[in-house]
């Protein structure tokens, strides 16, 4: 089968998904199957048959220089089925599926929420809404949007443009319960919507047996305030000595924790590793004594968490409907009630101080990856969706 890939980026860098999708073009090739990926011109290149295609960020149908680009893209590669992942513009979408079958995945809540986190702030709670007018309102009461009303206007108006072109889609991708219950409730037919199981790659490497007196907290899902990272550092203190804090993964946030641990003179205790590549990933979570993923918004999945399970690490995480797709309270890690810190402080701090319950928690971890979320998985499912794409007629 030839698959024609549409992502932002070529590289396993900025986020788990753009790592899934390189490490799922890798898979599917390795099973047979021939794979390009279209790409913006920033996005790096992979390995193997890539295109760039200048407007992938648009905010248009494709027209001009645009659509043209695109039909040679198409008739170069002559795809069976086109996927779509980070790409923002849903206008894409109608364009494509009218010249061959499209199918897109639903990994965030920029499609159906106009605050884009599915959050309400004042008091901090996830949201249960469905898209819709009463939506301009609860920016403002609960802020859950800009503080500037036009961003929340232009934000509206996209996301109504969105849910049309998904309603209008033949095929819909989700790995998380609580995306599919949104579209559905949103105005996306179920039919429409296929489940894929969530996977991480196994472990890579080899395991390191030497000695160290140093216990490592790892911080997973970028450094920026929303993914919790002022509230770790503050928690330092209250930690034994022998912890330390690593930070990895990318965010606008980095210069200024830099700044403040130096500051604060806690480089002794705090490592900022930022950006990873899946070979520095390997190397942080057998590192890591336990994964923390305290996100203060309404996260949808959490791919970070799965790779912690698959190197038998626990994981205490901010509770959310996605999250609780993973992650079993007590028994693979600790799911804290949702903003509370306190809370996540004595939940890190206590598992710190029971190496039993803690291996424990990481042995189950390592057992509920093997018998739920490896990579396997989710290809088979995503081939068998493919090859029932192939059979639907185009849009």
């Amino acid at each position: 089968m030839r698959i024609l890939f549409f992502n932002r980026s070529a590289r396993p860098l900025g986020g788990g998904m753009n790592r899934l999708v390189v490490d799922t073009v890798r898979r599917l090739r390795t099973a047979g199957h021939e794979v390009a990926l279209v790409h913006a011109r920033r996005g790096g290149q992979l390995e193997g048959t890539g295109y760039i295609y200048d407007d992938i960020d648009g905010t248009t149908a494709p027209r001009d220089n645009s659509a043209l680009r695109l039909e040679a893209i198409l008739e170069d590669f002559s795809p069976d089925v086109v996927q779509l992942h980070g790409v923002g513009n849903t206008l894409l979408d109608g364009w494509l599926a009218a010249r061959k079958p499209t199918v897109r995945l639903i990994h965030n809540h920029q499609f159906y929420c106009s605050g884009h986190r599915l959050t309400l702030e004042r008091p901090a709670e996830p949201c249960l809404r469905d898209h819709g007018r009463g939506c301009a309102a609860m920016h403002l009461t609960r802020g859950c949007g800009s503080w500037n009303p036009v961003l929340n206007y232009v934000r509206y108006r996209a996301v109504g443009r969105s849910l049309g072109a998904l309603r209008r889609l033949p095929g819909l991708q989700v790995m998380s319960g609580s995306v599919r219950r949104q579209l559905i409730a949103n105005g996306i037919p179920e039919e429409k919507i296929t489940s894929l199981p969530p996977y991480a790659p196994p472990p890579t490497g080899a395991r390191h047996e030497g000695y160290t007196s140093v216990r490592t907290v790892l911080h997973v899902g970028g450094i920026l305030g929303q993914k919790g990272v002022w509230m770790v550092v503050r928690m330092i203190r209250e930690l034994p000595k022998d912890v330390q804090i690593v930070f990895a993964g990318g965010g606008a946030e980095r210069e200024m924790l830099e700044s403040h641990v130096r500051r604060r003179g806690l480089g002794d205790r705090v490592r900022i590793v930022g950006e990873a590549t899946p070979e520095q990933w390997s190397l942080l979570y057998r590192e890591a004594t336990l994964v923390i993923m305290p996100v203060l918004w309404n996260e949808p999945l959490g791919l970070e968490g799965l790779g912690a399970m698959a190197y038998g690490k626990p994981v205490v995480a901010f509770d959310t409907e996605g999250i609780r797709e993973w992650l079993s309270d007590g028994e693979t890690g600790i799911c804290v009630p949702f903003g509370g810190r306190r809370a996540f402080r004595e939940a890190v701090g206590g598992l710190l101080e029971d190496r039993d319950r803690l291996h424990g928690m990481g042995r189950r971890a390592r057992e509920v990856w093997q018998s739920k979320f490896r990579p396997e998985n989710h290809i088979n499912a995503l081939v068998a969706h493919y090859e029932k794409m192939q059979k639907e007629p185009l849009s």
